[in-house]
């Protein structure tokens, strides 16, 4: 009885939600109603999407004001850098029209980066603040990138390939045009940190659920990123012959 009337109510919501005619400053709708319309709405897969958008768009705009860009180049690098790695996973997805193309909130919160980076340049030349907020994309875009992986029934292989890929794809692209080596090619613990992730959170999933798995796959690559910039922990790297 209890289930049907969550089933009954949440159906009423979305309805309600789904009506998009009306403004919810004119229909009679509650305060704690509107918040659980916006829950509906944007969920904890957007969440994660948007955190990382803004820490890339950031890190994008930075990158191409030290490349001495104009306007231009430092919104199309931000931009690139937010959502390149989105827009591998649902083109490898085939989702249809990728979702950045689709969602005016996206391009609004790589614009408000990016003025925020006008604003206060000096702030991220602290070598840590962009270590952190590079750890905080990469951890969220692959964890994100890996519960849709998850719920389409992909296959371990397929799994990890999107996660990572959608973890370092902007990172890549943002690099190319930016004319440096990417990130992921030099001695950094980068996609490293993201495949080893991605995969603690496949074999945990199925025993402690998304909500849990979700959390320890953010905390395991953040902590990883972050460990091996503090510690200077890198790859080996070949010695010419």
């Amino acid at each position: 009885m209890i289930s049907a009337q969550r089933t009954n109510k949440n159906t009423y919501l979305r309805e309600r939600l789904s009506f998009r005619s009306r403004s919810i400053w004119t229909d009679n709708i509650s305060r704690k109603e509107v918040l659980i319309l916006f829950s509906f709405q944007i969920g904890i897969i957007s969440i994660l999407e948007y955190i990382g958008v803004i820490s890339f768009a950031v890190i994008g705009a930075f990158t191409a004001m030290q490349k001495k860009m104009d306007l231009f180049g430092v919104s199309v690098l931000a931009f690139t850098a937010a959502c390149g790695g989105g827009i591998l996973r649902d083109v490898i997805m085939d989702v249809g029209v990728p979702v950045f193309f689709s969602s005016y909130s996206t391009i609004v919160l790589v614009m408000l980066s990016v003025l925020f980076v006008f604003i206060l340049p000096q702030f991220f030349y602290v070598k840590w603040v962009l270590v952190v907020l590079d750890a905080i994309g990469l951890s969220f875009f692959a964890v994100d990138a890996g519960i849709k992986a998850i719920n389409q029934n992909y296959s371990f292989v397929q799994f990890v390939f999107v996660a990572v890929i959608t973890a370092v794809g902007g990172g890549i692209l943002r690099d190319v045009l930016a004319q440096r080596v990417p990130v992921i090619f030099r001695r950094d613990i980068y996609a490293l940190a993201a495949f080893a992730g991605v995969i603690c959170m496949w074999f945990i999933y199925p025993i402690v659920g998304e909500g849990a798995a979700m959390k320890l796959g953010l905390a395991m690559i953040f902590s990883i990123r972050i460990i091996s910039v503090y510690f200077d922990i890198n790859l080996p790297v070949l010695k010419k012959i």
